[in-house]
């Protein structure tokens, strides 16, 4: 009943995250085959900026705000000061988003890159500032998140349609973005109203306020840094190479990106299990966790391979011939899977376990890293030197960096035995994910 229950969630989970890859590679695909890198590159300069400022929109909170309401799902006093708080960063958000670009543009900002940029801050607003998608991943009720984000791709994909159709400029295609978006919150919007037995008031609590950032200040700190080794290689080409190089390398990074959910998804279907056992210190907690990061890393392992052996395949059958060389990139950098699954479930082991600081140290290590090696690589190496540098990152962050410190080395360890295990002990392997899948 158990492993029923888990993979009914877990299968719920993945239908948003399933629609967002389809929607975001047919979007992208079919946008980079008419318009070419070039086009391309404009898009992922300004997500690309976007993502590393993302921190002053969801200011460290999310994994906070996951647990707050799981353990008070009723408190709408809560959930109004955290839709009003995130709605008052995100303005600051765009305005910093503005003039970075204005920063990186050498001659002024084009027309074309305007539109883009407010295409892509709409986006940001209906999908990252509201405490809507969060509140029903904290009650486990991943089905109206999935239903939601399925209608609401489908006329994201609508608008595309019409607007390719009818021949659009390459920006006005671009607000795909903000229809998916905005048709996604407010369905979110009315689900959330309508489970409500009182009618929803905004309410603005500021000594919440104070409570919550400076809980979240270390992780708000860390935010700050971890885009930073992120997106890093994205800029510095950019700056270095050119908006041709960026589309080149985005090409391969975005499928990358795009199926980085998975880890995600597992560790939310487990995650009130994972949450009770280590606030109960239950017996079963090692062999829990084990089983859960045995699972990720397979996931992250066979991904990996499989892609790694056919990157030139995938690139020309998903870019065509003008994307020609961002086989070679796709081939290093989708080893990053083999990290960034499991380090969504070492994320939320921090917060849980009260070590929420490590995570800001992590950053300061690994975004000093990415930065100095991308700068000295880049010009040398090119592309596929910012490449190995991505994937050498994750390394460090989600893996190496926690065996440095006492308080986080049972992290390390549980994660090497766990990987060791999976080679090495093929049948403690099998029981311990048997054991994970079964629990409640």
């Amino acid at each position: 009943m158990s492993v029923k229950y888990n993979l009914k969630k877990g299968a719920w989970y993945a239908v948003e995250n399933v629609t967002m890859i389809m929607f975001g590679l047919l979007s992208v695909i079919l946008v980079a085959r008419i318009f070419g890198p070039e086009s391309l590159g404009k898009l992922s300069l300004v997500q690309a900026i976007t993502a590393m400022l993302l921190f002053t929109v969801v200011l460290g909170l999310d994994h906070i705000i996951v647990r707050d309401i799981a353990r008070t799902p009723k408190d709408s006093r809560y959930i109004s000061t955290v839709f009003i708080l995130q709605a008052l960063a995100w303005s600051v958000h765009s305005v910093i988003v503005f003039f970075v670009l204005w920063w990186l543009s050498d001659n002024g900002i084009e027309k074309d890159v305007i539109i883009i940029f407010l295409a892509v801050i709409a986006g940001t607003y209906f999908s990252r500032a509201t405490v809507l998608k969060l509140y029903f991943q904290a009650i486990n009720q991943p089905k109206k998140i999935g239903t939601s984000a399925v209608y609401s791709r489908l006329l994201g994909l609508l608008y595309l349609a019409w607007a390719l159709l009818n021949d659009y400029n390459y920006e006005y295609i671009i607000l795909f973005i903000p229809v998916q978006t905005f048709f996604h919150f407010l369905m979110l919007l009315r689900f959330y109203l309508k489970e409500q037995t009182e009618p929803f008031k905004l309410d603005f609590d500021l000594t919440l306020v104070k409570k919550l950032l400076t809980e979240a200040l270390p992780l708000l700190a860390a935010a700050a840094l971890f885009p930073v080794f992120m997106q890093a290689d994205i800029l510095l080409i950019a700056k270095l190479l050119g908006e041709y190089e960026v589309g080149i390398y985005s090409a391969s990074s975005r499928l990358i990106t795009q199926l980085v959910f998975l880890g995600h998804i597992i560790t939310m279907t487990f995650y009130l299990a994972l949450s009770k056992r280590i606030d109960n210190n239950s017996t079963d907690e090692v062999i829990f966790t084990k089983g859960l990061i045995k699972i990720l890393f397979i996931f992250g392992f066979v991904m990996s391979l499989a892609v790694s052996v056919m990157a030139d395949f995938i690139i020309e059958l998903l870019y065509g011939e003008s994307f020609k060389g961002a086989g070679d990139v796709l081939a290093i950098i989708a080893w990053k899977w083999v990290f960034i699954f499991p380090a969504a479930l070492f994320s939320r082991l921090l917060i849980l376990k009260g070590l929420m600081r490590y995570e800001l140290i992590k950053s300061l290590v690994v975004a000093a890293f990415s930065l100095t090696a991308n700068y000295l690589l880049i010009p040398v190496v090119g592309i596929t030197g910012a490449a190995v540098i991505s994937v050498l990152s994750y390394f460090i962050a989600d893996y190496l960096i926690y065996s440095a410190f006492k308080p986080t080395r049972d992290i390390f360890k549980i994660a090497s035995v766990s990987v060791f295990e999976v080679f090495f002990k093929p049948r403690q392997t099998v029981l311990d994910i048997r054991h994970t899948l079964g629990s409640k």
